[in-house]
């Protein structure tokens, strides 16, 4: 029986009992009303439903029909009543669960049967089935459930103790956008995550660490995820922080996989409506501030939103060998701002603007899966664009439109042989990170009477106009991954289990300025007499461009513009190969588990080729208590934005002119950004846990302790005297960056549901204590010499090193989270609840120098923060309205308490977090 209780017990945690002992024990009966529908549809119902654990193949039962459930029953009953024409049973291991088995061959009589329990040996079996649920890996049920208003993926997992979030992501300013959450696994840096949807990567490999302000004229903002995917359609998240297995690469930080939904209905879907907005909001605001605010023409300001969703699912399985699911969502946000910041009874100009962000998800999936066949294969389609319009605050005609995400296809055939299971996967993606202007020019006029739309009240009164021009970026990645998973063998007394795979990937990035835009600065005074006073150019024609014979306000002639910068149209690509390679054993000997891996990679960009072992020691202390010690290095991923930045200031072309209106030669930029020899940045880390499971405590107690060193992190350095740089001075690339995360995490997650009267309650509770410190924010930010250097400075009255600063962003000192799911079965109710407190945290703030030792060192003090709380709630109701089709009405409700978290603080004013914020979406499955 041991390789079947080591089957067993890889299959959730559950026990098997022998065949002498009960099958089921004996629960209170309820009422059920379960329609005919497929048999894994009907138990999984049933389970669910009567708040027990069921772990079965689900291929076994393909193609089997059930006539459902009507009555009154306890487990056991049920249970024999939907199994009764079936060759299937239940039995139930000894921490609670249930597993379905065939049902054994009937014998004649006793002693029949004693001879044959007597003589039969046990083959060995394989039994593969999802874990169970936890705080680091979520099911259909907990994506469903946990409150994320935006719904997208990395908002679901703020029940993981190791992962922090942007301080930004619940600013009450700002409660109009929908990006999806940046996060930080270990202190690293939110774009050296890994994020992975069927097994492709998501990651943004265009410029993700830049979040330079929306008027930049050669960069456009970006984000750790190049797909913005809405969570409705995954049935499975599940974040590798620690002890990561050789398989997986390309991060410093963590793994986020998520596995999209297939279908399961023979044919059926949903649809549903979102909604919620700033009248469903408290925003807290500071009262420094609070007029600005509500006439704000800033989207860092955003007094009132509207956000809408639209859902609709369709799926179907004309036969039990395949079947084909579609989704599309589109998430839409409206945020009316005015364009200027004061009015101006002049001009029209000044009207109300509303800006958009828009999110659609289209997603095919099919999957061919033959019962009794050695190969099954699906293929995936995500196409997810996103496009967000803005305007520049007090310019006319400074409309543009922020255009990412893309498309991901993916075809995977896997094949069981008696040897190795076989996985081939092959993908095509093609993300962007564009801009599109109204217009081809900027220019800032003096305020005129011709010039009026600006504000004339001010010191420098102003009349800006135009944007910042057309720009492509653009990523096109075909990738290959191989895998075989090698079936266990032994060894002398010891026990192996091999995997090994191969990934090829071809990346080709584009950086394209689709027209020339002139951008004109440096106004003038015209003279006073003689043609060049009309505007008049020497060749006769008069510039109505760039030049304006009326007087400006507080000026005794008209104007014209000296420097004119035009960024020509122009493209240029920078290509990318890279490959990597694993190989893994996990080796058992009695109490005793050693996984030696190790993964090498290489690509193009950074050269060299990295090798990353990773090593895990468990031991099996007592059957309730393991532990385990692993030291791993996680090599990260190049960025395309180093080698394209380098680049992209050479389509500049300047030119000036003095008061004949002539313009002189265009000198042509050199490079403004230069990247030097590169090495892939990469943390070492240790790690040493254990977890505790036991009937008492119904589910596992991990505790873990994780220190992360980051080294080699790509900072971009300012470079003085490089003559082949414009203007002299460089923003070079380098591997300058470091830090260091200490992290020590809690966790809790029951195994089973646990009833109270007639609700199914599921629970998870996880503290973590975490210390980050960084030299760096991201590699987008000016990194100067004194910290090159590593200088001393002075925090908070101590003379430390520059690279001893605690981290900004990302570094709650602790946390504690605890999510509770309870079911109400017979009025078809899900409550969810979860809170986290989260620690106050230190924010810097620059002040000035200190003289320490007759040197002048740069001074940092530090302001304390308060702890945050929050309680979300999401209530799922979802009656049967016709045999198997269903109303969903889901509320979700952020902040239920509404507590007023400060969440920053400069010399000026204080920003908070949203207060209580409602959501609510209504659908109807069938």
């Amino acid at each position: 029986m041991r390789p079947v209780l080591a089957a067993m017990l890889a299959a959730g945690a559950i026990l098997p009992v022998f065949a002498a002992e009960p099958a089921v024990r004996a629960m209170p009966a309820k009422v059920y009303a379960l329609p005919s529908a497929p048999l894994a549809d009907v138990l999984n119902r049933f389970a669910a439903e009567s708040g027990v654990v069921l772990v079965f193949d689900a291929d076994q039962l393909r193609g089997v029909q059930s006539k459902g459930l009507q009555g009154k029953y306890d487990v056991s009953s049920g249970f024999q009543a939907l199994l009764a024409e079936s060759k299937f049973e239940v039995v139930m291991g000894a921490s609670g669960g249930y597993m379905l088995r065939a049902r054994p061959a009937p014998v004649r009589d006793e002693q029949a049967a004693l001879e044959r329990r007597g003589s039969h040996t046990l083959s060995e079996i394989t039994v593969e089935a999802s874990t169970l649920p936890t705080v680091e890996r979520l099911d259909r049920e907990m994506i469903r459930n946990m409150p994320a208003i935006n719904g997208d993926m990395t908002s679901q997992l703020k029940l993981n103790p190791n992962i922090q979030f942007d301080e930004s992501a619940l600013a009450a300013a700002t409660g109009g956008e929908i990006a999806p959450a940046e996060i930080s696994i270990h202190g690293a840096k939110p774009y050296q995550n890994e994020i992975l949807v069927d097994g492709i990567s998501i990651s943004n490999d265009i410029d993700p660490g830049n979040k330079v302000t929306s008027t930049s004229v050669d960069q456009i903002p970006g984000a750790s995820q190049a797909l913005a995917i809405d969570s409705s359609i995954l049935c499975e998240i599940d974040v590798k922080d620690s002890n990561v297995s050789a398989e997986y690469g390309r991060f410093t930080g963590g793994v986020v996989s998520a596995t999209v939904c297939s279908a399961r209905k023979k044919f059926g879907g949903n649809v549903s409506v979102g909604y919620t907005s700033s009248d469903w909001s408290k925003l807290y605001i500071d009262p420094a501030r609070q007029e600005e605010f509500e006439n704000s023409s800033s989207d860092q300001l955003q007094p009132r939103f509207r956000k809408w969703t639209y859902k609709t699912t369709v799926e179907a399985r004309p036969s039990e060998d395949w079947g084909v699911l579609m989704n599309v969502v589109r998430r839409k946000s409206e945020i009316p701002l005015k364009r200027f910041s004061t009015e101006n009874a002049n001009t029209t100009t000044s009207r109300e603007v509303t800006q958009t962000r828009q999110q659609d998800t289209l997603l095919v999936k099919a999957d061919y899966t033959p019962a009794g066949s050695r190969h099954k294969g699906e293929v995936t389609m995500v196409y997810a664009p996103s496009s967000n319009t803005y305007f520049m605050e007090n310019y006319r005609d400074s409309n543009y439109t922020i255009d990412s995400g893309g498309l991901n296809l993916s075809g995977k055939w896997e094949s069981r042989y008696d040897l190795a299971k076989l996985t081939h996967q092959v993908s095509y993606s093609k993300n962007e990170q564009s801009r599109r202007s109204d217009v081809d020019y900027y220019r800032a006029w003096r305020w005129s009477d011709d010039k009026n739309w600006g504000d004339p009240t001010r010191t420098n009164p102003t009349s800006g106009e135009g944007a910042r021009g057309d720009i492509d970026q653009e990523v096109r990645t075909v990738a290959y991954k191989f895998g075989a998973a090698f079936m266990p063998f032994n060894l002398g007394s010891t026990k192996h289990r091999v995997n090994a795979g191969l990934e090829l990937r071809r990346q080709d990035a584009d950086y394209e300025r689709l027209r020339d835009h002139f951008y004109y600065l440096t106004p003038s005074n015209l003279l006073t007499t003689g043609n060049s006073s009309r505007c008049m150019m020497p060749d006769g024609t008069v510039d109505t461009q760039a030049c304006s014979t009326t007087r400006p306000l507080r000026y005794t002639a008209g104007q014209y513009f000296g420097r004119l910068m035009t960024y020509r149209a122009g493209k240029f690509d920078v290509s990318n190969n890279s490959w990597a390679a694993y190989a893994e054993d996990e080796a058992t000997w009695r109490d005793l588990s050693l996984r030696v891996g190790v993964r090498g990679d290489r690509d193009s960009l950074a050269g060299g080729t990295n090798f990353a072992p990773r090593l895990r020691l468990g031991w099996q202390a007592t059957d309730p208590l393991s532990l385990d010690v692993g030291a791993n290095r996680y090599y990260g991923r190049s960025m395309f934005a180093f080698a394209l930045q380098e680049k992209a200031n050479t389509l500049l072309a300047t030119q000036t002119r003095t008061s004949n209106l002539v313009w002189g030669t265009p000198v042509i930029s050199r490079p403004l950004n230069r990247l030097e020899d590169m090495k892939s940045p990469y943390d070492d880390e240790f790690t040493v846990g254990g977890t505790y499971e036991s009937q008492a405590l119904a589910g596992p107690v991990s505790l873990r302790f994780t220190r992360r060193t980051g080294k080699d992190q790509v900072v971009r350095l300012v470079r003085s005297g490089q003559a082949d740089c414009n203007g002299g001075t460089c923003y070079i690339f380098s591997n300058d960056g470091g830090s260091v995360s200490k992290d020590v995490t809690l966790s809790w997650s029951n195994s089973r549901a646990f009833k109270i009267g007639d609700v199914a309650n599921r629970m998870w509770v996880a503290v973590n204590k975490s210390d980050v410190e960084s030299n760096y924010a991201t590699y987008a930010e000016n990194y100067g010499n004194a910290m090159l250097r590593d200088d001393l400075i002075r925090y908070d009255g101590r003379i430390i090193r520059n690279s001893e600063r605690p981290a900004e962003n990302y570094n709650r000192p602790w946390t504690l989270r605890i999510g509770a799911m309870s079911t109400w079965p017979a009025q078809s109710l899900t409550v969810s609840n979860i809170l986290r407190i989260r620690g106050g945290y230190e924010k810097i703030l620059r002040n000035g120098s200190y003289v320490y030792e007759g040197a002048s060192l740069e001074n940092y003090e530090k302001t304390r923060l308060p702890q945050s709380n929050a309680i979300d709630t999401v209530v799922n109701w979802n009656p049967r309205v016709y045999r198997s089709q269903r109303l969903d009405v889901k509320l979700t409700i952020e902040n239920i308490t509404n507590q007023k978290n400060k969440m920053t603080v400069n010399d000026t004013y204080a920003s908070y977090e949203r207060g209580r914020t409602f959501a609510l979406e209504i659908g109807y499955g069938f």
